[in-house]
């Protein structure tokens, strides 16, 4: 058994790491021993991950998968024992990614010699009360903003936070703006369902994860793309949905939502826009990050005579730095989604099943029976966000902004889930109603 996500072609072209001191000796007397000493040179050496070295490690059935886990725990380097447990056959690393989350690597060796079963998880750490979601982000390194909040008639109301009113990055929780202008433009009669979208070279080049199989010249509705928008985080329905809108309804939005400072992200960006700024050719990240907002929009606009061209050496180099992304509060992720729940009347209803269509979240449903859900992840910038409505009908907003000066791998997406799921239990949720 393998469980891993990512896969990596890229082979290594050096020598062997030097001898490291990880935090706990690792006995090489067995092939279970030697299999795990290899796994953590390899993982803490410069030389990026490929499946040439990794089929000197795992048996060849599984390397493709192998590589790909051990590429996450590259990312995450240095990787810290905490931990050794060799048994007969097998054995099990206890370790501490750079940013200090715990994982349990197991591996186990087959007659060959070589790895035939390969797992890595993330030990979740133990949300007892709110402080502990402090503590736990404290340790990451990470510069942070959470919020738990009740929903009420006069908007938002924290139940717990920390740094709820200052701007970080929102990664693609900035969707959640263009859904609402989708679904005032709806009820206003202006949007229909319905409505063909199509499909282009110019527009697959900042990624599909919905319509990547479709052609240039296809169709897709606008409400197929506003789900593939929200589940699937696509970024090309995302900017078809908002030349189908029209300049300013997505700043309309922002302003509908009550977004603290709509000026700030006005000229709203595409995903083509932000990302030819971001990870694009040529690299203009610092002209960016002192041009003033009028040069910023000229900057946008020249970005859209060009083809996307991203640069494959900054694909994991944050862009935040440079204020390169969407940008929002705790406050604002909060009231776009009470305002997105009250959008979600009339011919604008399906908003609320395209919010709650993928939850990523494992809540007992019994208490919260509903549950609308958009995140992101962007070189160095992770974010969460959730609005349940629990069994007495209450409404709730949750959400996570972490930024790190470097990328971060999808065990803390893992790993903050899990700060979150535990986050839900401590709200203080009613009786049923009768």
């Amino acid at each position: 058994m393998v469980v891993a996500t990512l896969a990596c072609s890229c082979a290594h072209t050096g020598p062997a790491p030097a001898e490291a001191a990880y935090g706990a000796h690792i006995g090489t007397n067995t092939p279970q021993g030697l299999r795990a000493k290899q796994l953590l040179d390899m993982v803490n050496s410069d030389w990026p991950i490929g499946t040439v070295t990794v089929g000197t490690l795992a048996d060849p059935e599984i390397v493709e998968a192998v590589t790909g886990a051990m590429d996450r725990l590259w990312a995450d380097r240095p990787i810290t024992v905490t931990g050794v447990d060799i048994g007969a056959g097998h054995a099990t690393l206890h370790v501490r990614t750079s940013y200090a989350v715990s994982e349990d690597v197991r591996l186990r060796t087959g007659e060959s010699g070589l790895v035939d079963r390969f797992e890595v998880t993330v030990v979740k750490p133990k949300i007892r009360q709110w402080p502990d979601v402090d503590a736990e982000i404290t340790r990451s390194g990470a510069h942070y903003a959470y919020q738990a909040s009740k929903v009420t008639d006069r908007g938002c109301v924290r139940v717990a936070g920390t740094n709820v009113d200052e701007s970080l990055p929102l990664a693609s929780i900035f969707k959640l703006y263009v859904l609402l202008a989708v679904g005032r433009a709806v009820n206003a009669g202006t949007l229909e369902w319905d409505d063909p979208l199509l499909i282009t070279k110019e527009a697959k080049a900042v990624g599909s994860a919905g319509f990547d199989k479709l052609p240039p010249g296809a169709h897709v509705s606008v409400r197929d793309a506003a789900q593939q928008m929200i589940s699937a985080s696509d970024n090309m329905a995302t900017d078809l949905l908002m030349a189908r809108l029209g300049p300013g309804a997505v700043e309309r939005a922002l302003v509908a939502a009550g977004h603290h400072d709509p000026a700030s992200m006005t000229p709203f960006p595409t995903a083509h826009e932000l990302f030819s700024i971001g990870w694009g050719r040529p690299d203009v990240r610092e002209e960016w990050k002192t041009a003033p907002p009028q040069r910023r929009a000229e900057m946008l606009r020249t970005t859209n005579v060009l083809p996307y061209d991203p640069d494959p050496e900054r694909t994991r180099t944050p862009a935040s730095p440079y204020g390169a992304e969407w940008y929002g509060s705790a406050m604002d992720i909060c009231r776009v989604h009470a305002a997105l729940q009250a959008t979600a009347v009339g011919p604008a209803a399906p908003v609320a099943d395209i919010l709650s269509a993928t939850p990523g979240i494992d809540l007992d449903r019994a208490k919260f029976p509903y549950i609308a859900a958009k995140g992101g992840n962007l070189p160095g910038d992770l974010t969460f966000s959730w609005y349940a409505r629990d069994r007495s009908g209450q409404g709730w907003v949750m959400s996570f902004q972490l930024v790190w000066p470097t990328y971060r791998s999808l065990a803390a997406a893992t790993w903050l889930q899990s700060i979150a799921t535990q986050g839900f239990d401590l709200l203080p949720v009613g009786p049923p109603t009768r």
